[in-house]
């Protein structure tokens, strides 16, 4: 049974508190490759980034592979593309050189089982020979009577001479922690606070499989102490496993790094967010032209609260303003809306520089390729797929999207004819008043339109506005009117940006065309 404790012995934190600030952290982000990285899997990177940035440390990358029956081939290399889209750049791993290689678990092993042997030696650990089909029996009977601990500790009663025995029969066996019967094991979690854990609730577990390979808890450890980390940041899931790695710790007599659970990510429903889902992969939300740093941000915010009310932070800003102590130990709710609204930020914000707008050009000419391309290939309107021309267009309406996806699926009219008898045009078409219509039809109108030169957006307006006073006419009228011929939508950006986006000649053409 897990016994929380949240009044801290401000004592004990202050040192904590101490050692985070003042001392260089050594973090690992350590997942296995069985398929492309979460949303929980990136927070956990990246906080664990954050906190090596902020104090001046190292972060490593570590492949947790024993498990080699769920190894998915090309995963990891997926992973490390992940991490580097968004900025997350590992200082030792798998493809970057360093003092603790390998970084691959399963070219570990022989470590691994060195240590099992040494626990062993000093009687913190037991072969255990039991089949599977009485673990199977020994666990519905104790399910059955109401304990929750699947193992009896059978095989840590053995003789000597029984276990010898056993090993002269070549019987396959697993090697076990001897987890003591009496007493607790105490931590102090950088997030939960002060915890106490009972031993008599705490199953023997398993640390070297039948096959050789080592367990999550044993190379866990083993590694974190080889590889010098000084924190370990993970999801909440791995608190209850943390008496057994402290047990561990205890026995190969080493000390432990600080520990920090991170909370649930949960959906809007407050069920637990699942990392089977295939919309929470990082390259789902790439593919949905989500922006690096808008994830970042967004991530940064599932369970860390400033303590202030910004939102809205870049890379830098994070490392900056990062600190363990405002980690909640509540759920995280994953929010599409508020990311949608992080996004749309960062997007304008990349969109202040040359730089910038191209990156988005870069983005938004595949996805014009794919849709518009064949259809605009050898005609006059080819020009809208170029550079320039998307540029143009993502200047034009940046104000008014969230994400560079929405440009081809709603401003359809920058690539091809407005679509008069969609339910956006003809309900748009509905509010249109009478006297506006008829003056955009009077051929006096259009070929003054025509003839302005050039044909920029302060000089439309500038016609548009004299000729409703001319007219004693309503100039939104106008706009409205325009907007309708000229696109056929009501999503879009200023009347007169857009149609000096879309050029003299398209517009011209649109409004003959309904003439």
């Amino acid at each position: 049974m897990l016994l929380r404790n949240l009044s801290f012995r401000h004592g004990s934190l202050s040192y904590i508190h101490y050692r985070l600030i003042h001392t260089p952290a050594r973090v690992r982000f350590a997942p296995s490759p069985t398929g492309q990285l979460h949303l929980g899997g990136l927070r956990t990177a990246l906080f664990n980034y954050l906190l090596a940035k902020k104090t001046g440390g190292q972060f490593i990358l570590r492949i947790e592979d024993t498990d080699q029956s769920r190894y998915v081939e090309g995963a990891v290399e997926s992973l490390i593309r992940a991490l580097n889209w968004a900025g997350i750049y590992h200082d030792e791993g798998p493809d970057v050189n360093g003092p603790h290689v390998p970084y691959y678990q399963s070219q570990r092993t022989e470590l691994y089982r060195d240590h099992a042997k040494k626990l062993l030696e000093n009687g913190h650990a037991y072969r255990c020979f039991c089949t599977p089909e009485r673990l199977s029996q020994v666990r519905e009977s104790r399910q059955k009577a109401g304990n929750y601990i699947a193992y009896d500790k059978h095989c840590s009663y053995l003789s000597d001479e029984e276990v010898q025995a056993n090993m002269d029969r070549q019987l396959p066996y697993t090697i076990r922690l001897r987890v003591p019967y009496d007493g607790h094991i105490e931590h102090q979690d950088l997030v939960y606070g002060h915890i106490k854990f009972s031993n008599k609730t705490m199953e023997d577990t398993i640390l070297i499989k039948s096959d050789g390979y080592p367990t999550y808890h044993l190379a866990n450890v083993v590694d974190d102490h080889q590889m010098e980390i000084t924190h370990v940041l993970r999801g909440e899931e791995w608190l209850s496993s943390t008496p057994k790695h402290l047990l561990l710790y205890k026995a190969l007599n080493w000390k432990p790094p600080l520990f920090a659970h991170l909370p649930l990510l949960l959906n809007m429903d407050g069920s637990k967010l699942s990392k089977r889902s295939g919309d929470v992969h990082v390259e789902q939300y790439i593919k949905r032209g989500y922006l690096p740093e808008a994830i970042n941000n967004f991530v940064g915010l599932l369970g860390w609260n400033p303590n202030q009310s910004e939102q809205l932070f870049t890379m830098d800003e994070l490392i900056q303003e990062f600190d363990i102590k405002d980690i909640n130990h509540s759920g995280a709710v994953v929010d599409q809306q508020k990311l949608d609204w992080i996004n749309k930020y960062h997007l304008l914000k990349r969109a202040e520089t040359t730089e910038g707008l191209n990156s988005l050009v870069d983005m938004l000419k595949p996805l014009v390729d794919n849709d518009y391309g064949s259809k605009l290939q050898n005609t006059p309107y080819e020009y809208r797929t170029d550079t320039a021309y998307l540029y143009r267009v993502i200047d034009t309406i940046k104000e008014r999207i969230r994400n560079i996806h929405d440009i081809p699926t709603l401003c359809r009219y920058y690539f091809e004819e407005p679509n008069y008898q969609s339910a956006d045009a003809l309900a748009l078409k509905k509010k249109l008043k009478a006297p506006a219509l008829d003056l955009i039809k009077d051929e006096q109108f259009l070929n003054h339109l025509e003839s302005i030169e050039p044909f920029k957006a302060e000089t439309i307006k500038s016609i548009l506005f004299k000729e409703a006073e001319t007219k004693q006419m309503n100039a939104n009228h106008i706009m409205m009117a325009l907007r309708y011929m000229t696109t056929g939508s009501k999503v879009g950006a200023g009347v007169a940006e857009t149609m000096e986006t879309l050029g003299k000649e398209t517009v011209m053409n649109r409004l003959r065309y309904l003439n």
